[in-house]
């Protein structure tokens, strides 16, 4: 989409110069000679305090007409830009994780784990029991789901042995051990994801039968998904690939869950039979020798740094769905960060089906140092 002005991108300078211009026409109008406007002469001041309530007034403008649109609005007015298609922003959410609780021995009664038992990892993250759960007669061990108790992000990446501690103590319980890595906690949905739910809700007035109305309930299912493609593989089947933010592979836990939730009464065409899967990698390295030109030799230092972040960025940019493999890209953002010369040595051109993911298997970067420019 364009960018659009409401004021046609004026600057305060050409405010203040109409403001002159119009005074200057009415002075000779109404006295018939040109007016004397020395810099710090009163007439001079007052132009130009009135210059800047005027162009702070037309910057109110232009922000009240970006707020209405769906490109440039932000916080409580994309809110109200979202409400008009039936889109809320998504609160924060808990993330969660399996913990086995295990007995001292094993009992000839049932023994309880209530709702809302305490566990935590060493440094402090506290999670509580989703429902109550047993651990059987006879048996040693019960898998309890828990969630964090604090929403967002920081609870989620928990590995698989790091909730190990029973704030709230059980008869007879001896440990506890998270069997699985938390997910699922997430933020309160930023403005680019919701802008980018809202250009898509339209999809949504039917079922998820349109590509795009897939996208969307992707998308709602967990604001932290970064990517998707929906394809079908065979009449009537319904392939669903998608990435995590960070360029993550969701695990078995994420696909079998957004499986389920699109597969709601309300979200699926009957006829559709919905698989989520994650997608192929395509590795690729990054291997160059680069050199600087001599007229930049004050600046050799930060350049080697630019370039360094230049090929961080490349890789970001380079995992997404789909995206064919391009060296192309590489050279012009190191050679935006300041290098003289490039010489690449990988990757190579790649095709990449909208399906495959790729991925950076190693980085080798060689400095040549300076050279004539």
């Amino acid at each position: 989409m364009p960018e659009i002005s409401f004021i046609e991108n004026m600057k305060l300078q050409e405010v203040e110069e109409q403001i002159r211009e119009a005074y200057i026409r009415l002075f000779k109008e109404k006295t018939g000679r040109e007016p004397e406007l020395a810099d710090a002469d009163t007439k001079t001041l007052l132009i130009k305090a009135f210059a800047m309530i005027e162009y702070q007034t037309m910057q109110y403008v232009d922000a009240k007409g970006r707020a209405e649109l769906l490109k440039t609005s932000t916080g409580g007015a994309l809110d109200a830009l979202a409400a008009l298609l039936g889109i809320t922003r998504q609160e924060a959410q808990r993330a969660t994780a399996t913990v086995r609780f295990t007995l001292s021995a094993a009992r000839s009664e049932p023994v309880a784990i209530p709702a809302g038992t305490r566990v935590k990892t060493t440094g402090g993250k506290y999670f509580n029991t989703v429902d109550y759960e047993e651990i059987a007669a006879g048996s040693t061990t019960a898998d309890v789901i828990v969630q964090a108790e604090e929403a967002g992000t920081g609870s989620s990446g928990i590995l698989a042995g790091d909730i190990d501690t029973l704030v709230d103590p059980i008869p007879y319980v001896a440990s506890v051990t998270n069997t699985t890595e938390s997910t699922g906690g997430v933020d309160e949905e930023d403005d680019d994801s919701l802008t980018e739910r809202t250009f898509l809700a339209p999809s949504k007035f039917s079922c998820a039968g349109p590509r795009d109305a897939y996208n969307y309930y992707v998308r709602e299912w967990r604001t932290d998904v970064q990517d998707v493609q929906v394809t079908t593989p065979e009449p009537c089947v319904v392939a669903i690939y998608f990435v995590m933010e960070g360029g993550r592979l969701p695990n078995e836990t994420e696909r079998e869950s957004l499986r389920e939730y699109i597969n709601g009464e309300t979200l699926r065409p009957l006829c559709d039979q919905v698989v989520c899967l994650e997608p192929e990698e395509i590795e690729y390295s990054v291997a160059f020798t680069y050199w600087i030109g001599a007229s930049d030799k004050k600046s050799a230092g930060t350049i080697q740094e630019q370039v360094e972040q230049a090929v961080e960025e490349y890789q970001t940019w380079q995992r997404k769905l789909g995206r064919d493999i391009n060296p192309t890209e590489l050279i012009a953002r190191i050679r935006e960060a300041g290098a003289k010369r490039v010489r690449l040595t990988a990757p190579d051109d790649v095709t990449v089906s909208k399906t495959q993911l790729p991925k950076c298997g190693g980085v080798t970067i060689t400095y040549g140092g300076l050279e004539d420019d």
